[in-house]
């Protein structure tokens, strides 16, 4: 193989990275849709707990919370399918990621809980290391350093939430969601958007 051979493969090689990283990047619309909703129910609970509310009543707006996330999310999911261009193995396994998380999380949510396994006191702060470990690894496969470093704030606050838990866990996580998911997520959809107006153009 000679020299121009290798630099010609190598630019291809290059190319095609630089392609794939366009194509993976988040649109950020579903860091917005759980944002919100899972915040907005974070707080509820918080004030019903305060109130002294029933559980059963938190319970069911968890289950239609989650539910409702479920299924606008395939709603959003479809409709980048659809615009995607190109479809890459990197963008599957950042689809799996957050398809797998997600599933893991409603499971600590739900299932844990009732059963028992642990006081729900500390559903927070085990989703906060499961979010830490999926945005670690969503920023590893977007090439996207400032997404990697967000694991530390989810981090730090699980172990804090671990360290002194209590009924305001729920307004800690709440916050931390605005600033680690929901703010990132607006900043994710314009930089898409950005990128796929100069794509058309």
């Amino acid at each position: 193989m000679d020299t121009k051979q290798a630099e010609q493969e190598l630019s291809l090689i290059k190319q095609m990275m630089l392609d794939s990283r366009r194509v993976v990047v988040d649109s950020g619309k579903h860091y917005i849709l759980w944002g919100i909703l899972i915040t907005s129910a974070l707080l509820v609970n918080y004030y019903m707990l305060l109130i002294g509310q029933s559980g059963k009543y938190i319970g069911l707006m968890w289950l239609i919370t989650i539910v409702s996330g479920f299924i606008a999310g395939s709603f959003i999911e479809k409709s980048n399918i659809r615009k995607r261009r190109v479809h890459t193995f990197a963008g599957k396994i950042l689809s799996a990621l957050w398809i797998a998380s997600g599933i893991a999380m409603s499971m600590i949510g739900f299932i844990g809980p009732l059963t028992k396994a642990y006081n729900p006191i500390f559903i927070c702060p085990i989703i906060s290391v499961i979010l830490g470990v999926s945005y670690f690894a969503s920023g590893a496969i977007q090439q996207v350093k400032w997404l990697q470093w967000l694991t530390l704030g989810w981090w730090a606050g699980a172990i804090i939430t671990f360290v002194f838990p209590s009924v305001h866990t729920l307004l800690i996580f709440a916050l931390m969601l605005i600033f680690f998911q929901t703010i990132p997520g607006i900043i994710l959809y314009r930089k898409w958007k950005s990128a796929n107006l100069e794509i058309t153009l």
